[in-house]
């Protein structure tokens, strides 16, 4: 199980904290796909105040910022399961990664917000078909 501690900014008074970062494939090629999302989800041993996921679209160079509710408000301080999203399209649309990056149950990453600036950096495999 991967675990990092990681947040970009932020006051240690204020209870969310700016978190972004970069993904790429396993083979360093680039995220490609109709739908490329970071989620994370809550972990149920969190001790987020305010336990609510947080998103993040995943920009064609890679990137990403992760917000709550509105983009640039940031993430809870907390536990949390990264999950991403690659599909070829939202409705119907076909996966493009790996099942195990899918699903909270499954995902081998973790992260911990706490304020700390640290840079994220994921990497993730395609799906085996592909």
């Amino acid at each position: 199980m991967l675990t990092l501690v990681a947040a970009l900014g932020g006051c240690s008074d204020n209870p969310m904290a700016s978190v972004s970062g970069q993904v790429k494939y396993a083979s360093g090629e680039p995220i490609t796909g109709g739908v490329r999302m970071v989620r994370f989800e809550p972990t149920d041993d969190s001790p987020a105040e305010i336990r609510k996921p947080a998103t993040g679209e995943i920009k064609d160079d890679g990137t990403f910022e992760m917000f709550t509710l509105r983009p640039g408000d940031g993430v809870f301080k907390g536990k949390y399961k990264v999950v991403f999203t690659v599909m070829t399209s939202p409705m119907g649309g076909e996966w493009l990664i790996a099942p195990e990056y899918r699903h909270a149950e499954s995902t081998p990453y973790e992260i911990v917000v706490d304020g700390r600036q640290t840079e994220l950096e994921y990497e993730i495999k395609k799906l085996a078909s592909q």
